[in-house]
């Protein structure tokens, strides 16, 4: 099996081409989304060091890493017996385990120099464990009327930009709305998806889309910002308001930090302080000068989403989303 990271993105023709010749699944880190597009045959999942993909790699004889620093990992041991193999610019230490091979230098260079013949892996075996991973991360329907299902948001955001005939960059901030983010957005290229991995910086998604739609205003972005995230650096949509930028904000609205809560779980720790009141998020957007529309259901939010997409440029969606189903899937993830 192969675990491509983010120093495979520049080497993702070398990554494909050997991955074909072997005919094995790839994983591919959280940054590293598009090193091989979602919708390939021998995409097998996102690898972050956690459980979702452990069945997957519980079949492999021998692990390549390509271009992927532990850094991109949860914090967990390493759980795999077989071998591995790191390609890697630079050595990493510390790390998860220690390779039986290493070659540091050009990933790139050293992808399309290595030869492999055809492994023992089935077309069908793949697209079994491929959509395994996907249902055990599902965030399944919304709990009655509390709000959208989080995967709901991501995949009618994702049909709203096919139907506009739109391929926008997606930038994700840090919190539990990543996991359905970087789970179900299917990114076909490098560079498709941008997130902060490592430090997991709240306040990523606005400013990174603000320079991903400078940087290419044909595609523009789309930035995928948890509410606490978003309070963090409010004063950026005034800034993405004045320089006019084409740039679609949706806004994953529970009015609490999900993902904090959930890591605090039962411990003994003093309720409140992770919640706050309901924040009117276009309100905000409308009175920084942007196109704004507030969303509470699947039907409300796609044609929220089409509307916000045809805005020739910044604008926000308040997604009202349901968080009941997150700490099932980040159990299913980290296990």
């Amino acid at each position: 099996m192969i675990i491509a990271g983010l120093e495979a993105l520049p080497a993702s023709r070398a990554l494909r081409t050997l991955a074909e010749a072997m005919g094995c699944p790839v994983l591919v880190t959280y940054k590293a989304k598009g090193a091989l597009a979602d919708a390939h045959p021998l995409f097998g999942g996102v690898f972050t060091g956690g459980a979702a993909e452990a069945a997957l790699l519980h079949q492999a004889d021998l692990i390549l890493l390509a271009g992927a620093d532990p850094v991109e990992f949860v914090s967990q041991p390493w759980r795999y017996a077989a071998p591995v193999i790191d390609v890697a610019s630079v050595p990493r230490q510390p790390h998860y385990f220690a390779a039986a091979a290493a070659l540091h230098g050009d990933v790139g260079l050293a992808l399309a120099e290595l030869t492999a013949t055809g492994s023992d892996w089935r077309a069908e075996e793949i697209a079994r464990a491929r959509h395994g991973w996907a249902a055990s991360l599902t965030n399944g329907p919304s709990q009655g009327n509390r709000g959208i299902s989080p995967q709901a948001v991501v995949e009618l955001a994702q049909a709203a930009c096919r139907e506009a005939g739109r391929h926008p960059r997606v930038s994700v901030d840090a919190g539990a709305h990543m996991f359905p983010c970087t789970s179900f957005w299917q990114a076909e290229e490098p560079g498709d998806l941008l997130i902060s991995n490592g430090l997991a910086s709240m306040g990523f998604a606005l400013p990174a889309g603000i320079a991903a739609a400078l940087y290419d205003p044909q595609r523009g972005a789309i930035a995928f910002t948890g509410d606490g995230g978003l309070l963090m650096c409010l004063g950026e949509l005034a800034t993405a308001a004045t320089l006019g930028v084409k740039l679609t904000v949706v806004v994953f609205n529970d009015a609490t930090l999900s993902l904090i809560d959930i890591k605090k779980g039962e411990r003994a720790l003093p309720e409140g302080g992770l919640d706050w009141p309901m924040v009117d998020f276009a309100a905000v957007m409308q009175g920084c000068g942007g196109l704004a529309f507030r969303a509470d259901d699947e039907a409300g939010f796609a044609e929220a989403m089409a509307a916000a997409l045809a805005a020739p440029g910044v604008s926000l969606v308040d997604a009202r989303v349901d968080p009941a189903s997150y700490p099932a899937q980040i159990k299913a993830l980290r296990g």
